[in-house]
């Protein structure tokens, strides 16, 4: 049996890996060796078991030389993406330009553009990162025929991963960058040779925006969607309710109102589901939630409605103190609160659980308000209607490339005032198939499967690189 090595840096990656088919149909064909820094709070024992899975706590070995490189070099220094809506955004912003950015992006402009690349970087880290003595050791003791990571080296984990592979001529694929990574971490590849996307569109980011060999890219779907259709394509029987071998996903159906009644909210009335980001990332969204709430308790819109907020991982809880007890309101984190580890900020996984409550939630509530999220993908699996939020001038957050094409589709709203947000919700309210055919074209473009065989496709992928790699 061959051997694989899966480097997974935080809990947004255990979530998507860990607690869904992937690890289970991974395991029956590879010993898979598991490298990561959760298993330091959240012990193995908490994860699917299998004599061909080996879980191994992991830190990257030097941080602060991946800081170095990442946040202070490669942001200043490379101008290979210049052409970029999102860093042209940055440099008109002037995000996170502290001093020494601003020295070397000044430095940058006397240096030919062409030399400036994620490639000449890469070679940089590669000739001076010292070799690790640990990787070296587990690659003796298990001989991997394939070094995956989550995403190219936009994270220490991964980066170290993938230029410690380079140093002993091991094979590298990423599997599992989200959706806006190939654009907005542009500057933070450390290629991997082979690429899993979730869909055509990063595809084609791949190969013309990073030079990727056709032959070295595979499309598999999102992972962290399968759940969603392989619940609708299910049929279960009518005594599965009370059978103990039923499929989980199967026993643990609930009714909208069941549902509703569960998070204290009242059935008989629509419900906008807030879904929020990290403080920084939009720091006037408790405004925008102040607004609304107000709106309903002054009865500016059409209908009462129910008020669910789902907090990011890294949104700040006490930020929510305020709404607390709110009438027909509802506040929740996105899974399972744990320790952070190492470098990464990520405190929240997602179980199999917290994966079926977020398909509830899209499912049975009535219009998604959120800022430039992922969410905006995953609302159209249940032609959910979206409300984009970019109050007090964040429209121009906006145009990056990621999400221009959201925007263009004419699947979702785009409100800069608070009229535009109080309209936006009443026309929702009022029909909730406006918009219908440009949240089919998000699904279309990005989405793309429904059959809940993400994971599968993911698998078949690396089993055609090692096809490719073996003699």
């Amino acid at each position: 049996m061959k051997t694989i090595f899966l480097f997974i840096p935080h809990y947004v990656f255990s979530s998507d890996l860990l607690h869904t088919d992937f690890i289970k149909g991974l395991s029956k064909s590879y010993q898979v060796i598991i490298f990561s820094p959760i298993f330091k709070s959240n012990p193995p024992e908490n994860y699917y078991q299998s004599p061909n899975l080996k879980y191994i706590i992991w830190s990257e070995e030097y941080p602060k030389f991946w800081l170095f490189f990442t946040k202070t070099l490669r942001l200043a220094l490379i101008r290979e993406f210049d052409q970029l809506k999102y860093f042209q955004l940055r440099r008109l912003m002037k995000i996170n330009l502290n001093w020494q950015r601003k020295l070397l992006r000044t430095i940058s402009w006397f240096i030919p553009r062409k030399l400036l690349t994620v490639d000449f970087f890469t070679k940089l880290e590669y000739w001076l990162l010292p070799a690790s003595k640990k990787f070296r050791a587990y690659a003796q003791k298990y001989h991997p025929h394939l070094i995956i990571t989550c995403t190219p080296g936009f994270n220490s984990i991964d980066a170290e991963a993938i230029i410690q592979a380079k140093k002993l001529k091991l094979p590298t694929a990423s599997i599992n960058s989200s959706w806006d990574n190939y654009t907005a971490n542009a500057v933070q590849f450390r290629k991997t040779d082979y690429l899993v996307s979730w869909n055509k569109v990063m595809k084609k980011e791949a190969i013309e925006i990073h030079h990727y060999p056709e032959n070295h890219l595979f499309v598999s779907g999102v992972y962290r969607f399968d759940h969603h259709f392989q619940h609708m394509n299910s049929t279960p029987s009518p005594n599965d309710s009370g059978n103990a071998n039923a499929p989980t996903r199967i026993k643990q159906r609930l009714t909208r109102e069941e549902f509703l009644k569960n998070k204290g909210l009242d059935p008989q009335l629509k419900t906008l589901f807030l879904t929020t980001v990290p403080p920084n990332t939009y720091p006037p969204q408790y405004e925008v939630w102040r607004q609304i709430i107000k709106m309903r308790e002054e009865k500016k819109l059409r209908e009462d409605v129910n008020i669910f907020i789902r907090l990011h991982p890294n949104d700040l809880t006490e930020k929510y103190t305020e709404f607390q007890g709110l009438k027909n309101l509802h506040i929740e984190l996105a899974g399972k609160k744990l320790e952070t580890t190492g470098s990464s900020p990520h405190k929240i996984e997602m179980d199999e659980s917290d994966l079926d409550n977020l398909r509830y939630s899209l499912k049975y509530t009535d219009i998604n308000i959120n800022f430039r999220s992922s969410l905006s993908l995953e609302a159209t699996i249940y032609d959910q209607p979206m409300i984009n939020i970019a109050l007090y001038d964040y429209a121009n957050r906006y145009d990056v490339d990621w999400y221009i094409p959201i925007i263009k589709s004419g699947g979702v709203k785009l409100v800069v005032t608070a009229e535009e947000l109080k309209q936006a919700i009443n026309d929702y309210l009022t029909n909730p198939k406006l918009d219908s055919e440009g949240r089919k074209k998000i699904f279309a473009d990005y989405v793309i499967f429904n059959d809940g065989q993400s994971y599968q496709r993911g698998i078949a992928a690396i089993n055609s690189i090692i096809s490719q790699l073996t003699p």
